[in-house]
């Protein structure tokens, strides 16, 4: 019997989606994936010396949420008027051809190639 799971196919679908610069922004940014069933993933980036040396408040933080590319265009309307946030440029997110499923992508361009049609005849049992 085979296995249903292959080990060489690889399913990651996430995307760098934003950076969060504070505590509060990135607060607000998991209240709302998490009010609107948005699966996303924090990176955290170490701090630089510098920025160890003058962040006096302790607040200062640098963070990368990460989400599903399917998720992407909710997500950006979810996150409108944030502060603190800077997001990574996918272009024009409302026309956003190049971030879909491939099974979406293959509907569109579908092959109109012409199958012969079947034919069935029927046997008798006299020959």
């Amino acid at each position: 019997m085979s296995s249903i799971i292959q080990n060489n196919q690889v399913f990651n679908n996430e995307i760098p989606f934003c950076r969060a610069y504070s505590m509060e922004s990135k607060k607000m940014l998991e209240e709302r994936f998490l009010a609107h069933r948005i699966s996303y993933f924090i990176e955290w980036q170490d701090k630089s010396f510098f920025q160890r040396l003058f962040d006096r408040k302790g607040n200062k933080i640098v963070c990368t949420f990460k989400i599903n590319k399917s998720d992407l265009v909710k997500a950006k309307e979810l996150t409108e008027g944030i502060e603190g946030v800077k997001f990574k440029d996918y272009g024009d997110v409302q026309d956003a051809d190049h971030i879909r499923r491939r099974s979406e992508a293959v509907k569109e361009h579908y092959d109109k190639m012409v199958l012969p049609s079947l034919k069935i005849e029927e046997i008798s049992e006299d020959e």
